[in-house]
């Protein structure tokens, strides 16, 4: 009898018993003060020939612990909240859209301002009177940015079809 528990928890410390056995077995170990030292030989002579090394732990070990922590204070402190996770995002995205308001905005305020920029720019260049058509000169006035930009009541907006024909 005593051999086939030698056997046995040689098995066990191995891992060739199944569930049941290994539950039976470690039942008679925890009420068999000699089994429990036998089993802790067992696994002491597993480890170093495993690994040629040994750690001795004192049997009272893990009890020692458990009593520590069990005198350990226990602190009941208010924990500050922390801020979520999507109240970032939602911060993060109202910024972006605020930068964009803003920085469209600007580039509306610019364009209108004067809108017809470019065409000012064309229409006060100083080009050479021999260069520049009369008849193009003429629809450049007629096409002058301030009829549009000042309301003038007195010009009425109209569209001419140009022709130039080169003899």
């Amino acid at each position: 009898m005593q051999e086939q528990l030698n056997e046995k928890l040689s098995q066990f410390i191995d891992d060739e018993l199944d569930s049941e056995q290994a539950l039976l077995l470690l039942k008679a170990v925890q009420d068999d003060e000699l089994l429990k030292d036998k089993l802790r030989r067992y696994q002491i002579a597993s480890q170093v020939l495993k690994s040629n090394e040994y750690s001795q732990v004192s049997s009272d070990f893990a009890d020692k612990i458990h009593e520590q922590i069990r005198q350990e204070p226990i602190y009941f402190m208010p924990r500050k909240k922390p801020m979520l996770n999507w109240q970032k995002a939602a911060l993060a995205i109202a910024a972006s859209i605020a930068l964009a308001v803003v920085w469209v905005s600007n580039k509306v305020d610019k364009q209108m301002s004067s809108p017809f920029a470019t065409v000012e720019i064309v229409a006060h260049s100083k080009v050479p009177g021999d260069a520049m058509d009369a008849r193009f000169n003429e629809y450049l006035q007629a096409h002058d940015n301030a009829l549009y930009v000042n309301n003038m009541q007195t010009a009425q907006p109209y569209a001419r079809v140009v022709g130039y024909h080169q003899e």
